[in-house]
Protein backbone atom coordinates (compact mmCIF):
# COMPACT_ATOMS: atom_id res chain seq x y z
CA UNK A 1 0.00 0.00 0.00
CA UNK A 2 1.43 3.39 -1.02
CA UNK A 3 1.17 6.60 0.87
CA UNK A 4 1.88 9.87 -0.79
CA UNK A 5 2.76 11.63 2.19
CA UNK A 6 5.41 8.92 3.58
CA UNK A 7 8.83 10.18 2.32
CA UNK A 8 10.95 7.34 0.29
CA UNK A 9 14.34 6.22 2.56
CA UNK A 10 16.84 5.55 -0.69
CA UNK A 11 18.92 2.18 0.31
CA UNK A 12 22.16 3.83 0.26
CA UNK A 13 21.49 6.74 2.57
CA UNK A 14 23.66 5.81 6.01
CA UNK A 15 22.16 4.12 8.90
CA UNK A 16 19.84 5.97 10.94
CA UNK A 17 21.61 7.17 14.08
CA UNK A 18 21.49 5.19 17.04
CA UNK A 19 23.23 5.17 20.96
CA UNK A 20 25.27 2.48 19.21
CA UNK A 21 26.18 4.22 16.28
CA UNK A 22 26.90 7.42 18.00
CA UNK A 23 29.38 5.69 20.08
CA UNK A 24 31.87 4.65 17.40
CA UNK A 25 31.48 8.03 16.01
CA UNK A 26 35.26 8.75 15.18
CA UNK A 27 36.03 6.01 17.02
CA UNK A 28 38.78 3.71 15.77
CA UNK A 29 38.52 -0.24 16.10
CA UNK A 30 40.97 -3.27 16.35
CA UNK A 31 40.00 -6.82 15.79
CA UNK A 32 41.58 -10.06 16.01
CA UNK A 33 40.18 -13.10 14.17
CA UNK A 34 38.54 -10.57 11.31
CA UNK A 35 39.55 -13.17 8.52
CA UNK A 36 37.31 -15.70 10.14
CA UNK A 37 33.65 -16.25 10.20
CA UNK A 38 32.56 -14.31 13.31
CA UNK A 39 34.97 -11.35 12.73
CA UNK A 40 33.93 -10.88 9.15
CA UNK A 41 30.04 -10.62 9.99
CA UNK A 42 31.25 -8.10 12.66
CA UNK A 43 33.62 -5.75 10.37
CA UNK A 44 30.94 -5.57 7.95
CA UNK A 45 28.07 -4.87 10.65
CA UNK A 46 29.80 -1.82 12.05
CA UNK A 47 30.89 -0.37 8.88
CA UNK A 48 27.10 -0.52 7.81
CA UNK A 49 25.48 0.46 10.84
CA UNK A 50 27.92 2.61 12.31
CA UNK A 51 28.87 5.36 9.43
CA UNK A 52 30.90 7.31 11.78
CA UNK A 53 33.42 5.04 12.40
CA UNK A 54 36.87 5.89 11.76
CA UNK A 55 39.15 3.42 11.04
CA UNK A 56 38.69 -0.96 11.54
CA UNK A 57 41.87 -2.23 11.97
CA UNK A 58 42.39 -5.74 11.09
CA UNK A 59 45.06 -8.47 12.42
CA UNK A 60 46.05 -10.39 9.44
CA UNK A 61 48.67 -12.75 8.44
CA UNK A 62 49.86 -14.05 5.17
CA UNK A 63 48.71 -17.20 4.31
CA UNK A 64 49.33 -19.59 0.92
CA UNK A 65 51.45 -17.15 -0.41
CA UNK A 66 48.82 -14.52 -1.09
CA UNK A 67 50.19 -11.29 1.40
CA UNK A 68 47.58 -9.67 3.61
CA UNK A 69 46.62 -6.58 1.09
CA UNK A 70 45.93 -9.84 -1.44
CA UNK A 71 43.80 -11.49 1.86
CA UNK A 72 41.32 -8.29 2.25
CA UNK A 73 40.70 -7.94 -1.45
CA UNK A 74 39.24 -11.01 -1.58
CA UNK A 75 37.47 -10.70 1.92
CA UNK A 76 35.89 -7.52 0.74
CA UNK A 77 34.73 -9.16 -2.71
CA UNK A 78 33.03 -11.61 -0.77
CA UNK A 79 28.91 -11.78 -1.28
CA UNK A 80 29.24 -10.74 2.41
CA UNK A 81 29.81 -6.89 1.59
CA UNK A 82 27.65 -6.98 -1.54
CA UNK A 83 25.43 -4.07 0.24
CA UNK A 84 28.54 -2.38 1.07
CA UNK A 85 30.32 -2.23 -2.16
CA UNK A 86 26.77 -1.16 -3.93
CA UNK A 87 25.59 1.70 -1.94
CA UNK A 88 28.65 2.91 -0.05
CA UNK A 89 32.15 1.62 -1.45
CA UNK A 90 33.83 4.30 0.45
CA UNK A 91 33.46 2.47 3.91
CA UNK A 92 35.29 -0.02 2.86
CA UNK A 93 38.42 1.73 2.58
CA UNK A 94 38.23 2.42 6.43
CA UNK A 95 39.48 -1.42 6.41
CA UNK A 96 43.10 -1.24 7.45
CA UNK A 97 44.98 -4.25 7.79
CA UNK A 98 47.92 -5.04 10.10
CA UNK A 99 50.31 -7.39 9.20
CA UNK A 100 50.91 -9.75 12.44
CA UNK A 101 50.32 -13.21 13.65
CA UNK A 102 48.49 -14.14 17.27
CA UNK A 103 51.35 -16.75 17.97
CA UNK A 104 54.39 -14.94 18.08
CA UNK A 105 55.92 -12.09 20.27
CA UNK A 106 54.05 -9.08 20.49
CA UNK A 107 51.56 -10.49 18.52
CA UNK A 108 53.98 -9.90 15.54
CA UNK A 109 52.96 -6.25 15.08
CA UNK A 110 55.75 -4.28 13.76
CA UNK A 111 56.57 -1.19 16.21
CA UNK A 112 55.06 1.30 13.55
CA UNK A 113 51.91 -0.40 13.62
CA UNK A 114 51.41 -0.61 17.65
CA UNK A 115 51.96 2.95 17.83
CA UNK A 116 49.86 3.65 15.38
CA UNK A 117 47.19 1.10 17.25
CA UNK A 118 48.28 2.25 20.33
CA UNK A 119 47.83 5.99 19.59
CA UNK A 120 44.53 5.86 17.51
CA UNK A 121 42.07 2.58 18.53
CA UNK A 122 39.18 3.19 21.40
CA UNK A 123 37.80 -0.88 21.06
CA UNK A 124 39.48 -3.77 20.60
CA UNK A 125 37.39 -7.07 19.41
CA UNK A 126 39.47 -10.12 20.31
CA UNK A 127 38.16 -13.29 18.12
CA UNK A 128 41.20 -14.77 17.38
CA UNK A 129 40.93 -18.38 18.61
CA UNK A 130 41.12 -21.78 17.35
CA UNK A 131 37.82 -23.71 18.16
CA UNK A 132 39.10 -27.45 16.98
CA UNK A 133 38.42 -29.77 19.41
CA UNK A 134 41.56 -31.91 18.51
CA UNK A 135 43.78 -29.04 18.43
CA UNK A 136 47.55 -29.79 19.10
CA UNK A 137 47.70 -28.61 23.05
CA UNK A 138 50.61 -26.41 22.89
CA UNK A 139 49.39 -24.42 19.70
CA UNK A 140 45.66 -24.22 21.60
CA UNK A 141 47.89 -22.91 24.57
CA UNK A 142 50.16 -20.39 22.37
CA UNK A 143 47.08 -18.96 20.37
CA UNK A 144 44.24 -18.60 22.66
CA UNK A 145 45.70 -18.42 26.19
CA UNK A 146 49.51 -16.71 25.20
CA UNK A 147 47.69 -14.47 22.27
CA UNK A 148 44.99 -13.43 24.86
CA UNK A 149 47.60 -12.49 27.41
CA UNK A 150 49.81 -10.56 25.18
CA UNK A 151 47.05 -8.53 23.10
CA UNK A 152 46.00 -7.45 26.97
CA UNK A 153 49.52 -6.21 27.29
CA UNK A 154 49.24 -4.27 24.11
CA UNK A 155 45.80 -3.03 25.20
CA UNK A 156 47.27 -1.49 28.62
CA UNK A 157 49.47 0.70 26.13
CA UNK A 158 46.14 2.05 24.12
CA UNK A 159 46.25 5.56 24.81
CA UNK A 160 42.08 5.84 24.01
CA UNK A 161 41.23 2.45 24.81
CA UNK A 162 37.72 2.24 26.22
CA UNK A 163 36.52 -1.11 25.93
CA UNK A 164 38.16 -4.73 25.39
CA UNK A 165 35.38 -7.30 23.94
CA UNK A 166 36.54 -11.33 24.12
CA UNK A 167 34.60 -13.40 21.71
CA UNK A 168 34.65 -16.54 23.76
CA UNK A 169 34.24 -20.06 22.22
CA UNK A 170 30.49 -21.35 22.66
CA UNK A 171 31.70 -24.50 25.16
CA UNK A 172 34.09 -22.76 27.55
CA UNK A 173 31.59 -23.73 29.99
CA UNK A 174 30.35 -27.08 28.75
CA UNK A 175 30.89 -29.00 32.26
CA UNK A 176 27.89 -26.36 33.99
CA UNK A 177 23.96 -26.97 33.17
CA UNK A 178 24.19 -23.57 33.48
CA UNK A 179 26.31 -20.31 32.87
CA UNK A 180 25.59 -17.52 34.63
CA UNK A 181 27.33 -13.92 33.34
CA UNK A 182 30.15 -13.84 35.80
CA UNK A 183 33.74 -14.30 35.74
CA UNK A 184 34.68 -18.23 36.84
CA UNK A 185 37.90 -19.38 38.15
CA UNK A 186 40.29 -21.44 35.75
CA UNK A 187 40.85 -24.79 36.83
CA UNK A 188 44.43 -24.61 36.65
CA UNK A 189 46.29 -21.49 37.05
CA UNK A 190 46.67 -20.04 33.36
CA UNK A 191 50.39 -19.00 33.77
CA UNK A 192 51.51 -22.01 35.02
CA UNK A 193 50.13 -23.79 31.79
CA UNK A 194 51.63 -21.42 29.58
CA UNK A 195 55.13 -21.76 31.32
CA UNK A 196 54.86 -25.79 31.10
CA UNK A 197 53.82 -25.50 27.16
CA UNK A 198 56.97 -23.45 26.91
CA UNK A 199 59.29 -26.06 28.64
CA UNK A 200 57.59 -29.40 27.92
CA UNK A 201 59.07 -31.25 24.90
CA UNK A 202 56.32 -31.76 22.02
CA UNK A 203 55.60 -35.59 22.78
CA UNK A 204 55.78 -35.32 26.63
CA UNK A 205 52.79 -32.90 25.84
CA UNK A 206 51.26 -35.16 23.46
CA UNK A 207 51.21 -38.19 26.64
CA UNK A 208 49.73 -35.42 29.48
CA UNK A 209 46.79 -33.83 26.41
CA UNK A 210 44.20 -36.68 27.34
CA UNK A 211 44.46 -35.80 31.47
Amino acid sequence: MNNNNVPTISSNMPAPSTPVSEFYQNRSVFVTGGTGFMGKVLVEKLLRSCPGIKNIYLLMRPKHGQDINGRLAEIINAPLFDQLRQERSNELAKIKPILGDITEPELGISQNDQKILKQNVSVVFHSAATVKFDEALKLSVTINMLGTKRLVELCHEMTHLEALIHVSTAYCNCDREEVREIIYSPPYDPQKIIETMEWMDDSLVNTLTPR
